[in-house]
């Protein structure tokens, strides 16, 4: 199912935000290059943590830029950036910034539930040194079948794994250097 940056994707998904106490152009500093191993150490149930990423074709704020995620029960996923605003290493600008991505290729346990996922991150300097974070993840099912057990999923585990991953990514910010 084909999905433009603005145009979410149909299916079961999830939202988390929280607040890190640092400006926005240090949380993008930091967020850009962060090491999803430091994002993602634990798993969540059977979905697995974060090993390492390789196979990188660019930048990582740079639309169409590419790489492998390598989890810790053997299995991988491509990650594809859709949007990057701010990108190509500039500083955020009007308070605001957005990071979206689509991931696919999942050889795990949830190659036979979905097909891919979208996920976008954005980041808003609410006062002076304060930054709301927000997580947004989208699966799109394989067939209409696979929406409840996706949903289930989400329910059980994926919320944790991502409530533990945005308040990763918000210590990080907060120390205020990229890993």
């Amino acid at each position: 199912m084909p999905a433009s940056p603005d145009h979410r994707p149909a299916g079961p998904s999830a939202q988390v935000t929280t607040a890190a106490t640092a400006p926005l152009a240090q949380v993008w500093a930091v967020f850009v290059p962060i090491d999803l191993a430091e994002v993602f150490p634990k798993g969540s149930g059977p979905i697995p943590a974060v090993l390492r990423t390789g196979g990188q074709t660019g930048a990582w704020d740079v639309v169409g830029s590419a790489r492998q995620v390598h989890l810790a029960d053997g299995s991988a996923v491509r990650e594809e950036i859709l949007a990057s605003d701010p990108c190509d290493g500039a500083a955020p600008s009007g308070g605001r910034a957005r990071f979206a991505y689509r991931v696919g290729g999942f050889s795990g346990p949830l190659a036979r539930l979905t097909e891919a996922a979208f996920g976008e991150w954005t980041f808003v300097e609410v006062a002076p040194g304060r930054t709301e974070i927000s997580w947004r993840y989208t699966f799109v099912p394989r067939s209409a079948l696979m929406a409840a057990p996706l949903s289930l999923l989400i329910a059980l585990f994926w919320r944790t794994y991502m409530r533990r991953g945005i308040e990763n990514v918000r210590r990080l910010a907060e120390a205020g250097f990229p890993n």
